[in-house]
């Protein structure tokens, strides 16, 4: 599945009070979608609003938090709306969702010989966010603007008698369309640290 950019080339123009050339237009748009590359897989999410069905391996639960037969956690977030669950292949309406936990009230695990398959749960449910957040949305922003601003990562340059200084991180490394430290705690409120093994997806 293609994810579309988390921030548009008009967004890009506004910010920088321009109109691109037909080429420019291209190129921001290349780099927005390196940048939306770059945020998504540092958060582990998708982020934009979607509906996936997707397979997970079942897990027992901590019975002094949860009394269900099993549960899956989704990865996605947030979690808008579940629409089918199914277990084995068949349909179940017998499934609550705690947080990004789903859990189902029953189900007999197998036994000898199966035992050592757990049961599969697919699930098909609505996630992520319209619109994208803002703060997330001016990060892709900032990430692209860093190369089309400054495509060479210079810290200064002279011309026509003008000495231009570019703001560098303090550790000095060339960003690109990468992430600075201060940009992943911004998105670290976001991120997705733990989850469930995505088996397949459709």
């Amino acid at each position: 599945m293609v994810l579309p950019p988390l921030a548009t080339v008009a967004d890009l123009a506004v910010m920088l009070g321009r109109t691109f050339t037909p080429t420019q237009e291209a190129q921001a748009q290349a780099l927005l979608d390196q940048a939306s590359s770059v945020v998504r897989r540092y958060m582990r999410q998708d982020i934009t609003r979607a509906t996936t069905t997707d397979t997970f391996t079942m897990r027992r639960a901590d019975p002094t938090m949860h009394r269900c037969g099993g549960m899956v956690t989704l990865p996605q977030r947030p979690i808008v709306d579940i629409s089918s669950v199914k277990a084995n292949g068949v349909e179940t309406a017998d499934w609550w969702q705690d947080g990004s936990d789903l859990l189902l009230s029953s189900w007999a695990w197998a036994g000898p010989p199966d035992a050592h398959r757990p049961p599969q749960v697919e699930v098909t449910y609505t996630h992520g966010w319209d619109p994208v957040p803002g703060d997330i949305e001016a990060i892709v922003l900032q990430a692209a603007n860093r190369v089309i601003v400054n495509p060479s990562g210079i810290r200064s340059e002279t011309a026509g008698g003008e000495s231009v200084t570019y703001l560098i991180p303090a550790v000095g490394e060339h960003l690109g369309v990468l992430l600075s430290r201060t940009e992943q705690k911004v998105l670290d409120r976001y991120r997705r640290t733990a989850g469930s093994v995505n088996l397949r997806s459709r």
